[in-house]
């Protein structure tokens, strides 16, 4: 794989700026998601063309270009300075299997940038086929421990989604996220993996290169490649997985409580994408506590039906909106 396939110019200067990759320990810190937000706007209303303009005008000419304070520039210099040891590090990523694509760059998934906006990761590092990431997608969530209904459940789902031609979304870990996938990949069908945790090892386990030497599994990270596992990289995590994809289907939820329960709610709040959620006998607190926040139901006789479940799920999203619409009305006219 050649670099420059994945990364534009613009996109080599913003990983410079916003990534902890190849981060010297001595050095400044990357910036974060809103000062690259709020840098972006201010090289949008300069006369630069691009942030691959910035490498090598030095501190004092970012600040007078972009109007910053000198501090800020010098900042923004020295991570611009890292270039060399930048451009190493990468080769050894690529030379491994893996990519890098950050937001100014035309591969970057257009569903993602689409849902989340200035939300979206700046970096985003990979594996697998990238067009994949901009397939249509249903995302497939849930807690790591789960009965046999609901492992039956989400297992059902995955097989669905390919039946129907989407590409199931998930974060790979172990429960219903892996049970899921599993349900889409023993089908023939694909799938995404959103990881918290090390992409440089989960790509060396013997099926996960199996599924992406087929062309069928894509995994992507918004953190460093050998980044480890932590809670705040999970729940930042849930993010994407939401942002990626058309629909979203709770498997199980505690209620007020992890990770499951924090991404479905942040999506709910978000409008990111039409959240349904598993109801029926025995389901969890949480499973309930979503519905009344907003969630769509789903339950086993909908995944089990032969309806195209695109088709379906679609359906019940524009049945959802006529109600909501028509309430509104109604409201309208009643109090004029």
């Amino acid at each position: 794989m050649d670099v420059r396939d994945f990364l534009s110019d613009d996109g080599q200067a913003v990983l410079a700026l916003c990534s902890n990759f190849a981060l010297a320990e001595d050095g400044p810190s990357a910036l974060t998601l809103s000062e690259w937000n709020e840098l972006e706007t201010q090289i949008e209303n300069s006369s630069l063309a691009g942030p691959a303009e910035l490498p090598g005008l030095g501190a004092e000419k970012i600040a007078k270009e972009l109007g910053i304070p000198e501090g800020e520039a010098e900042r923004v210099a020295a991570l611009l300075d890292r270039a060399g040891r930048l451009a190493m590090q990468l080769e050894e990523v690529f030379s491994k299997g893996m990519w890098v694509l950050t937001r100014v760059d035309s591969g970057y998934p257009v569903q993602l940038q689409h849902t989340l906006k200035h939300q979206a990761p700046t970096v985003l590092f990979g594996s697998g086929e990238r067009s994949l990431l901009n397939q249509a997608a249903v995302a497939v969530v849930g807690s790591r421990h789960i009965d046999e209904a609901g492992a039956a459940f989400a297992r059902a789902v995955g097989k669905k989604c390919v039946e129907s031609g989407l590409v199931v979304v998930s974060g790979g870990a172990r429960g219903t996220d892996r049970l899921a996938m599993d349900g889409a990949l023993s089908e023939e069908g694909k799938a995404m993996g959103v990881l918290a945790d090390s992409l440089e090892a989960t790509i060396r386990k013997p099926d996960v290169q199996e599924f992406v030497a087929d062309g069928r599994l894509v995994l992507v990270t918004p953190y460093g490649p050998t980044a480890g596992f932590s809670v705040g990289g999970a729940m930042g995590r849930n993010k994407v997985i939401y942002g990626l994809s058309e629909f979203a289907v709770v498997v199980s939820s505690d209620v007020n409580t992890g990770g499951t329960w924090a991404g479905a709610v942040e999506a709910l709040k978000g409008q990111w994408c039409p959240v349904f959620v598993r109801e029926g006998s025995g389901v969890p607190e949480g499973n309930r506590a979503l519905l009344k926040k907003g969630a769509l139901p789903i339950g086993d006789e909908q995944v089990g039906e032969d309806a195209n479940f695109g088709e379906w799920l679609r359906k019940q999203q524009t049945g959802t909106q006529a109600k909501t619409k028509k309430s509104a009305a109604q409201q309208q006219d009643l109090f004029g």
